[in-house]
């Protein structure tokens, strides 16, 4: 496996761990862009800072919403893979959310998902069942817990019209989306929009249908409070599960409440245009979010 420099000659402005939260986090004062869709871009080499950084921006912006006390988390804990691989969302980036989550004053959390792998291996192997149990969270396995599913209407959907979703993504006060940014030979690239298909009874469906349109018209239902995309280390190849033989390390944390501009915002590390991915494009057509990012307020922020 080899191992790729972010080519990113992205100018990040430098903050460190005192004294920057104003710069970092308060939103722009300008009318023009306070109407564009908010982008944070966090470049850094410690996850835990990153993180750190992201859960400041988000309780600086809203917050996890009014009288959140339970919430459900989105990770990808998909793949028996460590967490080096970047087959799944990296644990420590897990455990610092877990963390600040609580000390926002949520009480419950629950990290429910439809592992590809057996979840005994998957859960465990991504580090993420660790940090769980640290913080007291239930990981739900959704292979076995088949009586969580419960059917909702896609009304907007073109090719999905109906699926069975989680309660537990349902009935949540918040959900938060923490996907890993990878290769997927199917879709190209898998990230925020993608990970949904952990939370549905059969994804399959969507592979036989199309899984581009399916996407988009799942993401037409189903948004997210804040979407924190993992491009920490990411698999250029040999996605979705890997190992990548080239596997580049942009050390990246996209924030946005916007899934479709965060996946927008991915594309540079993979070489692609988002309209180069037809899950963006038709998410665009379809109204669901912003894939032009002269629509984005953008703000790029490095993390000492």
């Amino acid at each position: 496996m080899k191992t790729v420099e972010s080519a990113s000659r992205r100018t990040f402005v430098k903050t460190t761990a005192a004294g920057t939260a104003v710069a970092a986090v308060a939103p722009s004062a300008s009318a023009a862009s306070s109407e564009k869709i908010d982008v944070w871009i966090l470049h850094g080499k410690d996850n835990r800072k990153l993180m750190e950084k992201a859960m400041e921006i988000v309780m600086a912006n809203g917050g996890l919403g009014t009288g959140v006390k339970n919430l459900t988390l989105k990770v990808n804990a998909a793949w028996g893979r460590e967490p080096e691989v970047g087959a799944n969302t990296h644990p420590d980036l897990v455990d610092v959310f877990l963390e600040k989550a609580r000390a926002s004053g949520v009480e419950t959390v629950k990290i429910p998902e439809h592992p590809c792998n057996s979840a005994k291996i998957a859960f465990d192997k991504s580090g993420i069942e660790k940090v769980a149990k640290k913080h007291k969270c239930k990981m739900i396995d959704l292979q076995k817990d088949q009586d969580s599913f419960r059917k909702v209407e896609i009304s907007k959907g073109r090719k999905l019209k109906e699926a069975e979703v989680a309660s537990e993504y349902l009935d949540a006060d918040a959900v938060v989306n923490i996907p890993v940014a990878k290769h997927h030979g199917g879709a190209t690239v898998s990230c925020a929009m993608k990970n949904w298909m952990g939370i549905v009874k059969d994804r399959r469906y969507w592979h036989r249908t199309d899984l581009h349109q399916c996407i988009a018209d799942f993401s037409s239902f189903y948004q997210p409070a804040w979407t924190i995309v993992d491009a920490t280390r990411c698999m250029l190849d040999h996605g979705p599960q890997g190992p990548a033989e080239n596997l580049a390390e942009p050390n990246l944390l996209i924030i946005s409440r916007d899934q479709v501009a965060a996946d927008a915002c991915v594309m540079d590390i993979f070489g692609h245009q988002p309209r180069d991915i037809k899950y963006l494009r038709y998410a665009e057509e379809m109204g669901i979010g912003v894939i032009d990012k002269s629509k984005m307020n953008i703000q790029e922020i490095e993390v000492g």
